[in-house]
């Protein structure tokens, strides 16, 4: 009877082996496929970046200042706070005195139209923008002066409602923050290429994205989507639903990965991993053919087989392979480190198990409820498929001028 449980047990182990496999080679393939660039459109219309921003973060000011000098010939940077003690409004006000032809504001309004302190002062900020095309956008984002041309070129095509932007983690020197960067880059930057290679894409990235007005007014808008426990993807799914496309752009940005300590780390990623579970459960619960690596050791190797030594030696030389080719295909500065792989992936792992349980997630001083979050999905899904205005993709579709 042992040996029967230990053969099933291996059997299982030589499966997910298999999956993890085939995952690691779509990954090194769409990864080595993609190129972030910078990409040009006809940059006519004007364009509103909204920065919301909270607190004094590593490298605040060079993550706003790089908003300020893009090579682009017509736009604006609101910034957003929700009291006038944020010490965030400090470096907003430098970059203001630093920068007076270019049109930089500050919006200061502690009104919440829903739980979701993000969307809100989204909303604050949105009712002041002067232009169609919103940009938006993270404090901790650095970018360079291609980002809101490459980000704008979609809008090119009428049909286009929002456009997604892949994030790559920037650490600071402290070990936490490159452990941090190290899962955004290696895991999270794959994942979404594989995702979007194989069956498109209908979110976009709350780190940065651009939405159209029209797109954003169909779906109620930031303060519909202050009531939503992850507005980004919310966005993009909403957006989807009433006709418009969702692209996601060659150009990827960087975002500072501040962490102070591995605690802080890992309850940052188990919080991530819940929120992947309310928006996405199946992708959630699937997604452990991305860092089967502890579960693979703990089925194979108490039986001892060649088939299962090579397994386990083949996804690691690939999983190596894929640390060099993301940093190859990406640009990230950082310097590889082949040698924290094997431990990050268990890291992943726990990560991702922990995210399997509770149905409430902690985000800064707000609760949300996983169920109560579906529930309401569904139902602006449903007001958005049943009557929802036709969107320039859909009356193309059918003929209408």
């Amino acid at each position: 009877m042992p040996i029967f449980i230990l053969s099933v047990w291996q059997i299982a182990g030589i499966l997910l082996g298999i999956a993890g496999l085939a995952y690691l080679i779509l990954a090194i393939r769409a990864t080595w496929r993609f190129r972030e660039r910078a990409v040009a459109g006809a940059g006519r219309e004007g364009v509103s970046v909204l920065k919301p921003v909270h607190g004094d973060g590593p490298y605040l000011y060079e993550s706003l200042h790089s908003f300020c000098l893009q090579d682009y010939p017509k736009y604006e940077v609101i910034f957003g706070a929700h009291t006038p003690d944020d010490p965030a409004i400090a470096v907003v006000n430098r970059l203001i005195a630093e920068y007076p032809n270019i049109d930089l504001r500050l919006v200061v309004d502690e009104s919440l139209a829903g739980p979701n302190r993000k969307a809100s002062n989204l909303a604050n900020i949105a009712k002041v923008a002067k232009y169609d095309l919103f940009l938006l956008s993270d404090s901790d984002v650095r970018v360079d002066r291609d980002c809101i041309a490459s980000m704008m070129a979609p809008f090119d095509d009428p049909s286009i409602g929002a456009v997604a932007s892949i994030y790559k983690g920037w650490p600071t020197n402290d070990p936490p923050s490159r452990f941090g960067a190290l899962y955004l880059n290696d895991w999270f930057v794959p994942s979404v290429v594989v995702d979007v290679s194989l069956r498109g894409i209908d979110f976009v990235f709350g780190a940065m994205s651009a939405v159209r007005r029209e797109a954003l007014e169909a779906i109620g808008g930031f303060e519909m989507l202050s009531r939503c426990l992850a507005e980004d993807f919310s966005m993009g799914r909403l957006v989807t639903h009433r006709g418009w496309r969702v692209v996601l752009s060659p150009y990827a940005c960087d975002t500072v990965v501040a962490e102070k300590n591995f605690a802080e780390m890992f309850r940052h990623e188990v919080r991530w991993q819940r929120s992947e579970r309310a928006c996405r459960p199946l992708d959630q619960f699937m997604s452990v053919v991305t860092w089967p690596l502890p579960l693979l050791m703990l089925l194979l190797l108490p039986q001892p087989s060649t088939i299962g030594f090579s397994l386990l030696f083949i996804y690691v030389v690939l999983r190596l392979a894929l640390h060099f080719i993301v940093r190859r295909s990406f640009r990230i500065a950082t310097p590889a480190e082949p040698w924290l792989v094997p431990l990050r992936e268990c890291v992943c792992f726990f990560a991702w198990a922990c995210g399997l349980l509770g149905n409430t997630i902690k985000w800064g001083q707000e609760t949300f409820s996983i169920p109560a979050y579906r529930r309401l999905m569904a139902a602006e899904t449903g007001l958005a498929n049943s009557s929802a205005p036709d969107s320039p993709a859909l009356k193309a579709s059918r003929g209408v001028q």
